[in-house]
């Protein structure tokens, strides 16, 4: 989970933070389930996520001007062992979601369903709102 930092139209007192409950001046690297366990009760607004897919894949990318190779694997025992995984970080970003606050969830087809049923779990069959389907068409 990353915080960005603040623009220029705002930023915070001198010496202060624009929340009274999150430092949004700093960005949290890591496992977001560890950096979410340090995180307080219903003080986020807005929570957008973009975990892996359960794609079943390895991932490359030649990053900045640097051309850093950064790679991941989107790879699960399962499906149930990709839920299993996702389970415990949705626990706790509920628990941080303010009750006014949304959430917001990209997957794909690999999971989407059982993503679905997941989050009913967690936030309640009456939470969700819409989804939103984007479809890539490509000419030959």
């Amino acid at each position: 989970m990353a915080k960005k930092s603040t623009s220029d139209s705002q930023k915070a007192p001198a010496g202060g933070k624009p929340s009274s409950l999150v430092d949004t001046r700093i960005i949290y690297c890591g496992d977001n389930l560890e950096q979410l366990k340090k995180l307080p009760d219903g003080c986020v607004d807005l929570i957008y996520i973009d975990p892996p897919f359960n794609s079943n894949r390895n991932y490359e990318v030649f990053w900045g001007e640097t051309k850093e190779k950064r790679s991941f694997e989107d790879r699960h025992a399962s499906t149930q062992a990709y839920i299993d995984f996702m389970r415990p970080r949705c626990v706790e970003l509920h628990r941080v979601l303010k009750k006014t606050g949304s959430f917001y969830y990209h997957c794909d087809w690999h999971a989407s369903h059982y993503v679905k049923i997941m989050l009913d779990q967690i936030f309640g069959q009456n939470q969700f709102q819409n989804e939103i389907i984007c479809t890539l068409h490509t000419e030959c």
